[in-house]
C-alpha cells in the first residue's frame, strides 16, 4: 500500500522520508539497515517513516487518487464485461458483423 502511496505522492514528502520510506517499503531494508546508511538512530529512521506514512494517509484521504484508480479499475472491468457479453450476442446474427468489430476495437483499447 505505501509503495503506491510513495509512488503517487512521494514528491510531497521532504527528501529524508521519501528516501528512508523507499529504502524501507521498495528496497525492503530493515531499520537497522537503514540507520546504518543513513548514519542516524533506528528510532530516527522509524519516526521518519511513521512521519510520513502519516502525511501520505493524510494526502491519500484529501486527494483519494488510490480511490479513483480503483473506482476507474472497476469500471474498466464492467465495461469490459459488457462488451464480451454483446460480443457474445452479437455473434448470433449476420447483420452485427460491424458491431463486433467496433466492440473488439473498444475492448483492445480498454486492455491496452
Amino acid at each position: 500500500m505505501y509503495s503506491t502511496l510513495l509512488d503517487i505522492y512521494g514528491g510531497m514528502l521532504t527528501e529524508k522520508q521519501r528516501e528512508m520510506m523507499e529504502l524501507y517499503y521498495n528496497d525492503d531494508l530493515s531499520l537497522s539497515e537503514i540507520a546504518d546508511n543513513c548514519g542516524i538512530s533506528r528510532q530516527g529512521v522509524r519516526d521518519a517513516i511513521k512521519r510520513g506514512e502519516e502525511s501520505l494517509n493524510e494526502l491519500e484521504e484529501k486527494v483519494g487518487v488510490t480511490r479513483l484508480m480503483k473506482e476507474y479499475e472497476e469500471k474498466l472491468t464492467f465495461v469490459t464485461a459488457q462488451c464480451d457479453e454483446i460480443i457474445k450476442d452479437c455473434r448470433t446474427y449476420t447483420t452485427t458483423k460491424s458491431v463486433i468489430e467496433k466492440l473488439e476495437r473498444v475492448k483492445a483499447i480498454i486492455n491496452s
